[in-house]
């Protein structure tokens, strides 16, 4: 057991590096856009961020909920991340290969299952405290059955660029499981 004195010294000094961290140095953060790869070549297409619209359900589409493990990242990176705010929602074909879609709150990662995997992507683009414009993107990578009851583990993992600026920051990885939990099977 840690005694008095040392707790108080570890929470005046956490407390100082907390106050510390939220001062903002540099230009105002700009708020990250959602951009969509439209795989022709071209560059990434901005997206507005706002409320995704509500899923299609209908007897071929089937819902899991999705959770997230602890992110795991090195000391000092600030993710653009989606997936710690809460549970997401699968929508994926019951039967057979097609697109799938994972949504955390307002953001959607779009991807496809063929043969029991799947794969989802989300891209980000924003102005950061650096001066720099930096791209992201997050995966959902994985191996599901769909027998309708069995849980499963996707990998989720996150990568950011500078694309332009000088003096950039550094850039950050990160990984985290993402369990999948079935909903009750259709009737």
């Amino acid at each position: 057991m840690r005694n008095a004195h040392h707790l108080a010294i570890v929470s005046l000094a956490g407390l100082a590096l907390l106050v510390l961290a939220c001062v903002r140095q540099g230009p105002t953060v700009v708020a990250a856009v959602e951009v969509a790869d439209v795989g022709d070549g071209g560059p990434a297409v901005p997206l507005v961020i706002a409320a995704a619209p509500p899923m299609v359900r209908d007897r071929d589409r089937c819902t899991a909920r999705l959770r997230s493990s602890i992110i795991k990242t090195n000391p000092g990176c600030t993710l653009d991340e989606r997936i710690s705010h809460g549970n997401g929602t699968l929508l994926y074909p019951c039967t057979g290969d097609g697109p799938v879609e994972a949504v955390f709150a307002e953001h959607r990662f779009t991807g496809k299952i063929a043969e029991s995997s799947l794969v989802l992507v989300l891209g980000t683009e924003l102005d950061w405290e650096d001066g720099c414009h930096w791209e992201t993107k997050q995966t959902l990578l994985g191996d599901w059955k769909r027998d309708g009851k069995k849980r499963a583990k996707l990998a989720w993992s996150y990568s950011e660029a500078a694309v332009s600026g000088t003096g950039c920051f550094g850039s950050c990885t990160a990984t985290a499981d993402i369990e999948i939990v079935p909903d009750d099977p259709k009737p």
